[in-house]
């Protein structure tokens, strides 16, 4: 099954859907796989080892090596030891892959503290969590490759998803902003927003799910293979991008920028901005609004009084 060994290659959420498939593939192209999985529900809950150590045990089988995480990369302490358990097992930590989330669905109007903490925790302090201790591992050895998860929430918003949408989003401005970082040090650092059926998109809505054509729900294989391509030495110089893969298609992110831009002539009182909000700039609405058919709110055209 296995290419020429290669050094390890953490893969937090790696026990279902695409963390899975990333680890397979990692395994496969001769990386050692530390797959880590706390084995929760969608929402979080009723963990368990049992997932973890299906997936490691399935890779072995074929040849690969993988040895199983169980904590919560919620805690800071896990990034620290999924770093030191890749290097006590396979030595050089060539990459890590960052697959792991909940969800918990909620209008913004009725979430609990307690729904955003816990997906913000999970999706955001947890990607940190992880680049922190492997970023000062391929720091010190001079070479390595992160991929993180964003999302199409992250990128685009999602009404019933705020908690997932601003986790995502985060994950979009650490992965650039680590890739600055470690870019002297021949350290690459990309993001993927990846498009799979999966357990987590059985809960999105239909409304959601037409946002993207039915063909790009397809299995998680392009998401793999694009993660084990990115972390090639081959495209070390590639960093700090986001990348859409759904299904057959590949796509790249701009990245963001000004679209337009004006002058205030004379003093910027409030009249003057909102017309050239409104006349000038030519702003556009969010394109899911259209897709969702979601309503825009009204102008109110009246004078001010």
């Amino acid at each position: 099954m296995t290419e020429t060994a290669r050094g390890g290659a953490i893969v937090t959420g790696g026990a279902g859907g695409i963390g899975a498939e990333v680890a397979r593939r990692f395994a496969a192209a001769g990386y050692g796989v530390v797959l880590s999985d706390r084995g929760v529900s969608v929402s979080g809950e009723n963990p368990g080892r049992d997932a973890a150590d299906s997936v490691v045990g399935e890779i072995r089988e074929s040849g690969g090596r993988a040895v199983a995480h169980h904590g919560s990369v919620a805690d800071f302490r896990v990034g620290e030891e999924l770093v030191e358990l890749a290097g006590a097992e396979f030595g050089h930590l060539a990459a890590l892959v960052t697959c792991h989330g909940i969800l918990r669905e909620r209008m913004i109007f009725n979430m609990t503290e307690e729904e955003w903490d816990s997906v913000v925790d999970v999706h955001l302090k947890g990607t940190f969590n992880c680049l922190r201790f492997a970023t000062a591992r391929m720091r010190a050895q001079r070479d390595g490759s992160i991929v993180t998860m964003t999302s199409a929430s992250g990128l685009e918003g999602s009404p019933a998803q705020a908690n997932y949408a601003a986790a995502k989003a985060g994950i979009v401005g650490l992965t650039t902003s680590t890739a600055l970082a470690m870019g002297r040090y021949q350290v690459n650092v990309n993001c993927i927003s990846p498009a799979a059926a999966t357990r987590m998109t059985d809960r999105i809505s239909d409304r959601m799910t037409n946002t993207r054509p039915a063909g790009e729900r397809g299995g998680p294989g392009l998401i793999g293979a694009l993660a084990v391509a990115l972390a090639d030495p081959r495209l070390r110089r590639v960093t700090g991008q986001v990348f859409t893969a759904a299904d057959n298609r590949l796509a790249r992110w701009a990245p963001t920028q000004e679209a337009e831009s004006v002058r205030i002539e004379g003093s910027p009182t409030a009249e003057r901005v909102r017309e050239a909000v409104r006349d000038r700039l030519g702003v556009q609405p969010p394109r899911r609004f259209a897709a969702l058919g979601l309503a825009l709110p009204a102008s109110d055209d009246r004078d001010a009084s």
